[in-house]
């Protein structure tokens, strides 16, 4: 099984779009797959399944411990299923941590080739964490400064909270927390410093962080594309990451913009589908296609 996160900070990006898509590629494949709406706070991945209102929902899995496997509904497209979104719970707040980790384990416990994570937006610990904890990365932004600044904040948080989740494994937080406010005094003038001052104390956090830094892999899809100019923000986009955050980001391609895709929403078929979005359709094939040759577990 392969664990997808569909993520990037800023909403209104297609996050929803792109998961709904890929997890339609893969099943076209013959993949069975397993899309999950873990918008805990606006979920909406029934609507673009043609789902107008799922028997079930995440909550019954943390309120009424349900198990997962129950929740699971079928979708109108063969080889894909849905958890549906957490959308009848007066309790939309954040998940602690030990609920994350529960819904890692059952998840992987699930009969699945590929199961896609369709997170919230915001840079909240839920959605941070369950992003670092997925085997692929889908970082969605749109071609416009707002949103990759937000993109950027994303990916600044994210790298903080893997930062801060190593050292807590290794026991280092709190003299971290210490250093860097005696920074000066340790000659520390940059984040980069910081980490490079941190290896030279533990060989354990060194390893471990390095490891978990090769893990992150994100890549980059540019959705919303108007204008053919726009295409190349996305390989500006895989330049900053890099640069800035010395994560190895690949531009997986771009998707361009339908703007008649709004009026399939509300019937009973889902939104994207060969008849209706046969550009979208042919944009989001090719993207998951770069995706998985990345990742050749997932091919056939």
């Amino acid at each position: 099984m392969q664990i997808w996160a569909v993520g990037g900070g800023k909403g209104g990006t297609g996050k929803s779009l792109m998961s709904n898509g890929i997890g339609i590629s893969l099943a076209e494949r013959g993949f069975n797959v397993i899309l999950v709406d873990a918008d805990y706070g606006g979920p909406n991945q029934h609507t673009y399944c043609g789902i107008r209102k799922p028997a079930t929902s995440l909550a019954h899995f943390f309120e009424q411990r349900t198990p997962l496997e129950e929740i699971i509904i079928d979708t109108r497209i063969e080889g894909l299923r849905l958890i549906p979104g957490n959308f009848n719970s007066s309790n939309t707040d954040s998940l602690t941590f030990t609920q994350k980790q529960k819904l890692f384990r059952h998840i992987k416990l699930l009969r699945a080739d590929h199961v896609i994570l369709d997170l919230g937006a915001g840079t909240q610990y839920d959605v941070l964490d369950t992003f670092l904890l997925a085997d692929i990365h889908v970082a969605v932004v749109a071609p416009d400064a707002m949103s990759i600044e937000n993109f950027y904040l994303f990916l600044k948080t994210l790298h903080n909270r893997l930062l801060c989740n190593v050292l807590s494994s290794v026991g280092l937080r709190e003299r971290a927390n210490a250093i860097w406010k005696e920074r000066a005094e340790h000659g520390i003038a940059t984040s980069k410093d910081f980490i490079a001052h941190l290896r030279t104390l533990s060989s354990e956090f060194s390893d471990r962080l390095t490891r978990e830094h090769a893990k992150l892999q994100p890549h980059v899809v540019l959705n919303q594309v108007r204008e053919y100019r726009q295409v190349e923000m996305g390989l500006a986009v895989e330049s900053m990451v890099n640069k800035f955050f010395h994560i190895p980001a690949t531009y997986a391609g771009h998707i361009r913009y339908d703007k008649n895709l709004w009026m399939q929403f509300g019937q009973e078929t889902p939104a994207i589908n060969h008849g209706h979005a046969f550009t979208l359709q042919q944009d989001l094939e090719r993207v998951t296609e770069k995706i998985l040759t990345a990742h050749p577990r997932g091919v056939t």
